[in-house]
């Protein structure tokens, strides 16, 4: 997914990057199981019809959602920007297939690579026909997004998420070219919600040392009470 000032660049890989308010003293690699949802839009869904959608290089898909999971993250050294790495393959991504008829044979149109910029709020993306690319560049624009929870180094968390993300002109004419479509129902399905995505972060927070320290007084005053219980 390759700048996120999100970017979902791949780590061995992709990465999906993020813009957030880091402090440059945060920046830093740590531990944290993440998860990237792309949750396809209910119209869109009926739009396409009768085809069937699948995951590739290691992704997953269900319930309209395409998930990328990753283990770690990655703060910039300026705070702009994150990160996410894990064991998803540069090829991650999902197919749109489409059924052989008696006239055409099946289609298989492979998006990969998705990226979202939160500058330009607009995600990038190759679409290839059968093995061949067809388009890339912005493959859907949105108009917002927000933080909900701050991505932090020390603590392990982060949660952004987007809003509508529609298909551009561009894309949604090589959409429709892909599928054998008539390319003016561009017009017709660009107003169309595509979809949202969301990136959450969900990693342990390590406590500190002073709270090591309380644990500890904590522990030594029940034995104390056991203790003096055991006196009495």
């Amino acid at each position: 997914m390759n700048v996120f000032n999100i970017k979902l660049t791949q780590m061995a890989a992709v990465a999906l990057l993020a813009a957030s308010a880091l402090s440059t003293a945060q920046a830093a690699v740590f531990a944290a199981p993440t998860q990237a949802n792309l949750t396809l839009g209910v119209d869109i869904v009926k739009v396409l019809g009768s085809v069937t959608i699948t995951p590739l290089g290691g992704a997953s898909y269900g319930n309209n959602v395409l998930s990328e999971s990753f283990s770690s993250v990655s703060t910039s050294g300026s705070g702009a920007s994150f990160s996410l790495q894990g064991l998803t393959p540069s090829n991650a991504g999902f197919a749109i297939v489409t059924a052989a008829t008696a006239t055409n044979p099946s289609v298989s149109l492979n998006i990969t690579a998705l990226s979202f910029d939160t500058v330009t709020k607009g995600m990038n993306a190759n679409l290839s026909v059968n093995g061949v690319q067809a388009y890339s560049g912005l493959f859907l624009q949105g108009t917002t997004y927000s933080v909900t929870e701050a991505f932090n180094a020390a603590a392990g968390t982060g949660f952004i998420q987007t809003g509508e993300l529609k298909l551009t002109a561009n894309s949604a004419t090589a959409l429709l070219s892909a599928l054998g479509q008539p390319t003016y129902l561009a017009a017709f399905i660009t107003p169309v919600s595509f979809g949202t995505l969301t990136v959450d972060v969900t990693a342990p927070a390590v406590p500190e040392p002073s709270t090591y320290a309380l644990m500890g007084m904590g522990l030594v005053g029940m034995a104390l009470v056991a203790r003096k219980r055991r006196q009495a």
